[in-house]
């Protein structure tokens, strides 16, 4: 009974934060989605006009897209390359130590000087058109922030380069629980490199796979300070994400109620596809 008395003492302070910061938030986002409001005057109820106004908006459309563009592009090179970056530095050893450094440093950067440094090498003014400029390849020269697609590409770039690291290291956890015994025991039987990685790799490593590729689809689908660093939604609203439209919406057009109404739907679409990642590699899991 002391000993549960103590438990519940020390886990105490973590659950008033984790309430504070997170659930209470969660119900008002909830509540107000539900309202229309300016952030000022008196909150006015109108049921779900706002979740029925999802469905008919452009701009909310368009942000979409773009998060879906990203999300896929990112979760899809992250995943692979990181885990074909895993499978390298894991052979290597001991001697992978400062490769492993080097592609995880971007993690710990900040995401905001990340951000202001990529948009300075790839503005039209930027260390890169300079370069290609004194190297006289002025056709080459391009305003990459000028067009929806050019900017979507610097974004992605820009994600790929600061996520790649992290997942490689979860990658490269997964694949050091592998037994080598059961890399000896497919060499006896006869199999080659790809009957190692087919037959043994994928299916021991899911776990560390589920838990890169749910992270990468959460990551990407609320993504924004790279977003609003390089290319503040534009040109006019063509680079806007999700998050970056929810933030524009209530902070910056005061529709607190639509904003949230936005936000709780991205709840629900993030909550709905980690049960379904969760679901989906349970099944494919093999126990050891």
């Amino acid at each position: 009974m002391k000993k549960d008395k103590v438990s519940v003492l020390f886990a105490l302070p973590g659950g008033i934060i984790y309430t504070v910061l997170l659930v209470i938030p969660i119900v008002l986002a909830l509540a107000i989605s539900f309202t229309q409001w300016n952030g000022i005057s008196q909150i006015k109820f109108i049921g779900i006009e706002n979740y029925i106004r999802l469905f008919s908006d452009s701009r909310l459309s368009n942000a979409v897209s773009n998060t879906a563009i990203i999300t896929v592009v990112i979760v899809i090179i992250v995943n692979v390359f990181g885990l074909l970056l895993a499978m390298l530095l894991n052979q290597a050893g001991k001697r992978s130590n400062i490769f492993r450094t080097m592609f995880f440093l971007p993690v710990v950067l900040s995401a905001v000087a990340v951000s202001f440094i990529w948009k300075s090498i790839l503005s039209y003014t930027g260390v890169y058109n300079n370069l290609l400029e004194s190297l006289g390849l002025v056709g080459w020269i391009n305003n990459y922030f000028g067009s929806r697609t050019g900017a979507l590409v610097c974004i992605c770039i820009v994600e790929v380069w600061r996520a790649l690291g992290f997942h490689m290291v979860l990658y490269l956890a997964a694949l050091q629980t592998v037994p080598q015994e059961l890399y000896e025991a497919c060499i006896v039987d006869g199999g080659n490199a790809w009957d190692k990685f087919k037959s043994v790799t994928m299916p021991l490593i899911v776990p560390g796979a589920t838990v890169s590729i749910l992270m990468s689809i959460i990551n990407e689908l609320r993504v924004y300070d790279v977003i609003k660093i390089m290319t503040d939604g534009g040109p006019g609203y063509d680079t806007e994400s999700i998050v970056y439209n929810i933030v524009a919406r209530g902070f910056g057009n005061n529709q607190m109620g639509y904003s949230s109404a936005i936000a709780v739907a991205l709840f629900i679409v993030i909550g709905s596809i980690s049960v379904f990642v969760m679901n989906r590699s349970s099944k494919l899991e093999v126990e050891l």
